[in-house]
């Protein structure tokens, strides 16, 4: 398991026992203990287990116990689930009382002890519960609901429900890649798998998990009465307690029975006019009921199955023709299926509709930002506000990373949660930041700060204290149950500020748990251009802020963008990469994001490194 994952068992242990009614403190150190293993900068996991303890790394597991907050009971777990995959308290507790729940405190309009009192009170146990206590109105004269509340729960529950088949990124990639390198160990793959469809083109939210599985040779998926390769039954073992369905690409599907480990002929379907049907697949389900897909070829129709499963119906629906696996020259590469059907080779994250395949006919594809283009991180935190390394840490970390400047943004006074800085506290951050850069080679450091956006617009310092800053980026972090026009007001007005630089998190979503605050995009992007504020996309995979369209609704108003990864720990600075896919997937050329230019380039365009 992952810290994440490890992390994310910890994080819902603390919430299940306070909304069953536990002592409020022992809650508290599973909370604790889920934000020191998230933000932990070594992996518990061991990369080679016959050298270390089974399934874990004994060094850092004993680095976490030193950490506070971490206990013997906390590291037990850990390592529960580190050799097992389980953690049976965990087990115990949504044995009891239901994983449902949890998807109820992500809800906007709720906090633990709100969903506390579903659960005691009125028995709510999912989402559906809650649904049917909307519904009825029985929760109308409940104390402390007022209707805006209700409004908000309501729009929060139907964003909830139309989700229930999709999952955010960050959650898909883990399992993905946990399947892929399962497969790689197998002799009939050729080389590790590759991800197509949604996780390709990086969709911010999937439907499915899509890999190709490279085989040495056909005979592992053209076998004869449905008789199942040695090989091909080991990796199929494990997922037997689900409905395994092979598609042979002929419209024949088989169902895997794993009691005599073979294929049983489901059913001859009706001939479709969809050659992607054409291509021999293994579908079954994983984690509560979603879709994997594995794709299988061999080293001659590799690159024609990954050009075929990539795209996006719409941008397949659009391209002028499509090659067929049975009429297709074995060899043909991505580029070179394009150039048949008369266009330019459209990249992955393009591939979403036909807007990319009408630019190719046209010859107007941009030339996507890269990113070996990207030179500095705008957007960091440090340990001073809620960050979980020092400031020396994460320079340490920007400058092995290859950055040439590197922006230290910590929370400001009214972030109480986040431990904002007060005046006195960030100028004596910017002290030593000056210091750090005085002293050290290689990388400039940039004093700034994450400035509150407050409920009227204002921001939380002063223009004296602003003025003393190279950077400012201005976020809003609280009052999100605002009106559309009053929160689009809200951040207009910051926009007019002069001294600030760029909006962070524009829109405030949370994938898979919060829908973004109302906000009216357009009247925002154009308060931006004239205003030649940048807007941030952030890289947190939690995040992914502002979604591509809005990128590049951004791009053609002339507003100019920043790719920052919001970083609180060393090993988030990675960030910058799902950062970057958004940024392609919005169009954006190198020109397009700030962070590609120099130094001397930041001060003269957007005023950044320059203190008034």
């Amino acid at each position: 398991m992952t810290n994440r994952e490890i992390s994310a068992v910890f994080r819902a242990i603390g919430s299940l026992l306070e909304i069953r009614g536990d002592d409020a403190f022992r809650a508290r150190i599973y909370a604790r203990a889920a934000d020191v293993i998230e933000d932990f900068p070594y992996e518990l996991a061991a990369e080679a287990p016959e050298q270390d303890a089974p399934g874990y790394n004994r060094s850092a597991v004993e680095q976490l116990r030193a950490t506070p907050g971490i206990g013997k009971a906390i590291q037990d777990k850990t390592v529960e689930m580190l050799e097992t995959g389980r953690c049976k308290y965990y087990d115990n507790l949504t044995a009891e009382m239901g994983t449902g729940i949890l998807e109820v405190l992500e809800l906007r309009g709720v906090g633990v002890k709100t969903v506390g009192r579903f659960y005691q009170e009125l028995g709510v146990r999912n989402l559906e519960d809650l649904q049917t206590l909307l519904e009825s109105g029985k929760l109308n004269n409940m104390k402390g609901f007022g209707k805006k509340t209700l409004q908000m729960i309501a729009e929060s529950l139907a964003f909830r429900m139309e989700l229930r088949e999709a999952r955010p990124l960050w959650a898909v990639l883990p399992i993905a890649q946990r399947i892929s390198e399962n497969l790689a160990q197998f002799r009939w793959i050729k080389r590790k798998p590759e991800f197509t469809g949604h996780l390709r083109r990086h969709e911010e939210i999937c439907r499915g998990i899509e890999l190709i599985a490279e085989c040495q040779d056909a005979s592992v998926f053209q076998f004869e009465k449905g008789v199942v390769p040695d090989s091909l039954q080991a990796f199929l073992e494990p997922f037997s307690q689900t409905q395994i369905v092979f598609k042979t690409g002929d419209q024949t599907e088989y169902l895997y029975d794993s009691n005599s480990a073979s294929f049983i002929e489901k059913s001859q379907n009706e001939p479709t006019n969809d050659i992607r049907d054409m291509l021999p697949v293994i579908q079954f389900y994983i984690d509560q009921d979603f879709p994997v897909s594995i794709y299988l070829c061999t080293a001659a129709t590799s690159e024609l199955t990954l050009f075929l499963t990539t795209a996006a119906d719409a941008h397949f629906d659009a391209l002028p023709d499509c090659p067929s696996p049975r009429t297709t020259e074995h060899g043909t590469t991505e580029a070179e299926i394009y150039e048949k059907l008369g266009l330019a080779y459209i990249p992955p994250e393009l591939r979403q509709d036909g807007t990319s395949v009408a630019a190719a006919q046209a010859n107007t594809l941009p030339d996507l930002v890269e990113f070996a283009d990207l030179r500095g991180d705008l957007h960091a935190h440090t340990d001073s506000s809620d960050g979980r390394n020092t400031l020396q840490e994460m320079v340490a970390a920007a400058k092995a990373d290859g950055l040439e400047y590197f922006a230290i943004t910590d929370h400001s006074v009214s972030s109480t949660v986040a431990n904002g800085l007060d005046q006195e506290r960030l100028l004596e951050q910017v002290k030593q930041v000056r210091e750090l850069d005085a002293e050290i080679e290689g990388i400039t450091l940039l004093a700034g700060s994450e400035v509150d956006i407050r409920r009227s617009g204002t921001l939380d310092f002063p223009d004296e204290i602003l003025a003393q800053l190279d950077i400012i980026v201005a976020s809003v972090h609280s009052h999100f149950n605002l009106t559309e026009a009053e929160m689009t007001k809200r951040i207009v007005r910051a926009i007019e500020h002069p001294f600030v630089n760029i909006i962070g998190h524009p829109t405030g979503r949370m994938l898979g748990h919060r829908l973004g605050y109302p906000l009216n995009l357009e009247e925002v992007i154009a308060a931006a251009a004239e205003n030649s504020t940048v807007l941030e996309i952030n890289g947190s995979p939690s995040r992914l802020d502002l979604d591509p369209r809005f990128v590049r609704m951004a791009k053609d108003a002339g507003v100019l963008l920043a790719v920052n990864t919001d970083a609180h720990a060393i090993r988030q600075l990675t960030h910058r990469h799902s950062g970057l896919n958004v940024a392609r997937r919005g169009w954006l050329t190198k020109t397009d994001v700030i962070n590609t230019y120099t130094l001397e380039e930041l001060r003269e365009r957007c005023g950044i490194g320059v203190p008034s």
